[in-house]
């Protein structure tokens, strides 16, 4: 396609060449990925994609971790599923024209009929193309979380291009894959080994998840920056701050700290924390509040926070098999605190295996310990609906 075959006024996309080299647990090199991708902050709301149309539901990580647990309860057989080149399966609503530099230097121009990675909207595209590929083998999707799916015999949770069944048998499953192959293209595997950052390891019995690679390249991500506090390793085990007061001060005078560094800590930590680290949970909720605001001893307080991980980052959570399938919530308040507003910690649990956690500050100013224990208790109502 020519220049001058784009309608007048129409923003190009520019394109570029993304590399990736994708690693085993072990570290041994399994493959080098080369992707082209588009640099999506170019596009034009309203006018190559629409502003409320670049959201992608995925299952939630407390989803996962039951479909984990019911698994094990029922002995299912459980499989994860990777669909090949995801993006470019899904049909694209908009015009949107890209441009690419050949082999010979040349720009070249292109109408895109797919949804190219790097788009503002290819995620949304895809989910929508798996939504209705789903539905078409006879699943429905769930009310409480738009990522998971439903079927007479069996459950699929979604993570963009990433599908985790289960289901009774293998029977089971294959007709499911054939029914997902008749689509798209699929790269079969048997029990996840690794999913939603987490490393997964099978029991008889139980699971063990552990997010230990992503600790450990958190770990040295930021151990390079301002060698003021700069973290060290340690041959033992690094103890949580218990000085709280550090995760809340507010910015002094002359106190400088990197904010995009701060902020991409407590990031990674608010992640690790609420898929295996429940322990964490308050700590990073004290961090999150400084985000817009950090001080040196907020950044000192976090990077403690990711020595800890990193001292014990073999540990993680068990999920065993549970005797029953009990639904059950426990919820605690800290009264009072920062602006007179209470602390709510909840824990849910299926059959007594940790499903998701929280430690969050309540919303409003409690008038009394009762009010704030009632707060707290709705709230872990909420997360059993």
């Amino acid at each position: 396609m020519e220049k001058s075959d784009i309608p007048e006024g129409t923003k190009i996309v520019d394109t570029k060449w993304v590399y990736t080299v994708k690693r085993k647990l072990d570290g041994i090199i399994q493959k080098y990925k080369a992707r082209k991708v588009g640099r999506g902050f170019s596009q034009e709301a309203g006018k190559s994609y629409d502003s409320d149309q670049t959201f992608a539901q995925m299952m939630r990580p407390e989803t996962f971790k039951m479909f984990l647990v019911l698994a094990l309860y029922h002995n299912w057989t459980i499989r994860q599923l990777d669909v090949v080149a995801a993006y470019l399966q899904a049909p694209l609503h908009h015009e949107v024209y890209v441009s690419n530099v050949n082999e010979n230097g040349e720009t070249e121009y292109w109408i895109l009929y797919k949804a190219l990675y790097g788009l503002k909207q290819a995620g949304h595209e895809w989910f929508k193309t798996l939504q209705s590929i789903l539905e078409k083998a006879g699943l429905n999707q769930c009310i409480g979380d738009e990522g998971a799916y439903v079927g007479p015999e069996i459950i699929i949770g979604t993570h963009v291009d990433d599908l985790l069944a289960i289901g009774p048998g293998n029977e089971t499953l294959d007709k499911l894959e054939q029914a997902i192959e008749d689509h798209v293209e699929l790269d079969k595997k048997e029990q996840p080994v690794q999913m939603l950052g987490m490393e997964i390891k099978w029991e008889k019995d139980f699971v063990v998840l552990t997010q230990t690679h992503l600790i450990e390249s958190t770990y040295h991500q930021h151990s390079t920056h301002h060698s003021h506090s700069t973290i060290h390793s340690k041959l033992g085990k690094t103890s949580l701050p218990s000085n709280l007061e550090l995760f809340e001060r507010t910015k002094e005078p002359n106190d400088e700290c990197p904010k995009t560094v701060y902020q991409a800590l407590v990031g990674s930590l608010l992640f690790i924390a609420r898929m295996t680290r429940l322990e964490i949970a308050i700590h990073v909720n004290l961090l999150g509040r400084t985000t817009e605001n950090p001080s040196a001893a907020n950044l000192l307080a976090a990077r403690k926070v990711l020595e800890y991980l990193y001292s014990s980052r073999q540990e993680g959570i068990i999920l065993k098999k549970p005797s029953n399938l009990a639904l059950e919530v426990y919820a605690d308040v800290s009264y009072g605190g920062p602006e007179s507003r209470s602390q709510t910690g909840v824990l849910t649990t299926l059959g007594g295996q940790p499903m998701g956690w929280y430690s969050r500050r309540q919303d409003i100013v409690s008038l009394s310990i009762t009010e704030a224990e009632y707060i707290a208790c709705c709230k872990g109502a909420k997360d059993l609906a």
